[in-house]
């Protein structure tokens, strides 16, 4: 068996679905002769292949034959279960697998709650990743489960996935939410910044929350923060954010400084933009393509000499760091209709038409 379930986490780790369906057939026939019996990790395994593939309904199926066969589901089984129902958009089912894990006695991990909060955000229900949020945190999940849920659920058997059993009270599922407290990590509430849509002094109020309860938000909290000034054109917050990060002692990473640039292109700031974009590279850290793009994108047409100019320097720093050729810009460039009136003479104009067109050409571009 050991051997079996060693392949069973190869093809798990590689993702060949194919093979691990090929395995698991093989197994039930061994098991049906009476050779050897499926255990736990064998199944926790085979649900997982199936669920990092999002084929949900495939593991659900080996659920119900893990179950037929008297095997109880472990922590594996039950958090890549609601996984696979969260990644396709399937917020009630993984939220009903949830309860079946609780009602079956199993503990959750911080990753079940997360992925919870991450399907219902996905989901854009912001509201009721709030509720379950602070109703988790207050030992309240009956409350929150029962205001969303009981309107969809059925009388039926635990182990089906689109039913709940009749005749659980809301204090039964609060006693085991007594049993399993809930630790909100730096990952939940990165998850619920991305809730906070436009309202930046909500986001704020989450990341103090953190500091308080002795989490200390990351790079991907800050990014988040400054994204979230951009939904509300707050410029001059995200500004703001990349010093607050400095004192915090955190580095701004590519990430944090391509979205604060985004921020700025997006309300129309272009030279704040290419300060950042100075800054950073000041500091060695390496744009990335979204960076460069963020950037050439920015200027739907060109006013000036000192702006194409502008570009062209944004474009050969591209080139340089190995980037494939941007197609957008140069046709931008190509039409420089405006030189007529940065340049009156035509000879003038033809010139610079020409030292353009030849600039692409230097990098094999055209």
């Amino acid at each position: 068996m050991t051997s079996y379930n060693i392949l069973l986490k190869a093809c798990c780790v590689a993702g060949r679905v194919d093979l691990a369906q090929d395995i698991y057939r093989e197994l039930k026939h061994l098991e049906s002769v009476g050779q050897l019996k499926l255990d736990v990790f064998t199944y926790s395994t085979i649900i997982k292949v199936f669920a990092d593939a999002r084929l949900w309904q495939m593991a659900l199926t080996i659920k119900q034959d893990m179950l037929s066969a008297g095997v109880s589901l472990n922590i594996v089984a039950w958090s890549s279960l609601i996984n696979a129902c969260a990644h396709t958009g399937l917020v009630e089912q993984a939220i009903q697998l949830f309860e079946e894990m609780l009602l079956a006695g199993c503990e959750p991990n911080t990753q079940c709650f997360n992925i919870i909060l991450n399907a219902c955000v996905e989901a854009c229900q912001y509201d009721r990743a709030f509720r379950f949020f602070n109703s988790w945190k207050g030992k309240k999940m009956s409350r929150s489960f029962g205001e969303d849920c009981n309107n969809n659920i059925r009388p039926g058997l635990v182990h089906n996935v689109t039913t709940m059993p009749n005749g659980i009270s809301n204090s039964h599922i609060l006693n085991f939410a007594e049993r399993f407290p809930f630790t909100p990590t730096t990952t939940t509430y990165n998850i619920l910044l991305k809730a906070c849509g436009t309202d930046y002094y909500h986001a704020k109020a989450l990341i103090k929350e953190m500091e308080t309860v002795g989490l200390s938000p990351n790079q991907i909290s800050w990014s988040i923060l400054i994204d979230i000034c951009g939904a509300s054109a707050n410029v001059e917050g995200a500004i703001e954010i990349l010093k607050n990060m400095a004192d915090a002692g955190i580095k701004p990473d590519v990430i944090a400084y391509t979205t604060a640039i985004k921020v700025c292109v997006e309300s129309k700031n272009f030279m704040q933009a290419l300060a950042l974009y100075e800054e950073m590279k000041s500091y060695q850290i390496r744009p990335n393509l979204i960076t460069y793009n963020t950037l050439l994108k920015a200027r739907s047409k060109y006013g000036s000499l000192h702006e194409v100019q502008q570009c062209l320097a944004i474009y050969q720093d591209m080139r340089k760091a190995g980037y494939v050729s941007f197609t957008h810009v140069r046709d931008k460039l190509d039409n420089l209709s405006f030189l007529s009136y940065v340049y009156p003479c035509r000879p003038c104009l033809f010139h610079f038409k020409s030292y353009v067109h030849n600039f692409f050409n230097t990098f094999g571009c055209l």
